[in-house]
């Protein structure tokens, strides 16, 4: 006995497209309600702020306002200090982040891909990432000075460890089933790393990319602010040591919108690399 499928009718073969405009509507609106949202949560928090500057809840001139805040970051702008400081920040950032994306990823792998190196290592990996890393900073500065290479040494003290336990658990994730497969069918070791361990790491190594990217530009710029290396710490412990507090709030703004950049290229480039990956689909509109 054959079984074949019902005919599609004329009806439900208009119903299609109509559904998936339906669909489409849908989610630019859901989009626009998101937007609409965020932007009504920063105008909240810009309100709060004006009205604390504006109170007798803070001494004068001690809290400047979101408008002399955005002056002074106008006015930074020109400055050749500004971009200077910038642009070392995120060279050094980027170079602390691909340092311990080059050491992290592939020892976690391996420690994640055995099991007696798990339990071996266990111990030694909860006791070093429980350490403060900002402890260490005088020991840091003593053996680097106030230097690029001691702030990516707190980088990869910092940064690394995020990297290290989320591609440990990356390798766990592959199917026991898939890596018999592969060792029985006697596949190369190219072919296993391209189609079984690529796509089954890529998630987990990305989410601790994230992670290690935060804590990262967090590290360069404490780094930068206490241990006195060039960047905008090192302008922003300047602005504070000549009170000039707008120009201070205009370092912690540029900081924070940094921070939001990075994340933002990070989660584009994890949907554009994995867009075949079922929880990736699952987040862009159908």
């Amino acid at each position: 006995m054959t079984l074949t499928s019902a005919p599609t009718t004329r009806a439900e073969t208009r119903a299609r497209p109509a559904a998936a405009g339906k669909a489409d509507t849908g989610s630019a609106g859901r989009r626009r309600t998101g937007l609409v949202t965020k932007l009504a949560a920063i105008a909240a928090v810009l309100l709060i702020w004006q009205l604390i500057a504006m109170s007798s809840m803070v001494d004068d001139d001690s809290l400047p306002s979101p408008v002399e805040a955005a002056q002074a970051l106008v006015g930074l702008w020109g400055t050749s200090e500004y971009w200077t400081a910038l642009g070392t920040t995120v060279r050094v950032w980027a170079t602390g982040l691909a340092l311990c994306a080059v050491i992290g990823i592939p020892l976690g792998l391996l420690l994640g891909a055995s099991l007696r190196a798990t339990q071996s290592t266990r111990w030694i990996i909860d006791f070093f990432r429980s350490i403060p890393t900002i402890a260490l900073l005088p020991l840091v500065l003593l053996l680097f000075g106030a230097t690029s290479q001691m702030e990516i040494t707190m980088i990869v003290l910092a940064a690394i460890w995020p990297l290290l336990i989320q591609s440990m658990y990356a390798a766990k994730q592959v199917e026991p089933l898939h890596k018999w497969v592969v060792r029985v069918f006697r596949i190369s070791l190219a072919d296993r790393l391209r189609y079984l361990w690529v796509p089954s790491v890529t998630l987990l190594v990305f989410t601790g990319l994230r992670l290690a990217a935060t804590m990262a530009l967090l590290m360069t710029i404490s780094a930068e602010y206490i241990g006195g290396a060039e960047g905008l710490g090192l302008e922003l412990s300047h602005m504070e040591q000549a009170f000039q507090r707008p120009e201070v709030f205009a370092y912690a703004i540029t900081a924070g919108v940094l921070g939001l950049l990075i994340n933002t290229l990070i989660v584009a480039a994890q949907r554009r690399l994995l867009w075949w990956h079922p929880s990736i689909r699952g987040e862009r509109p159908a």
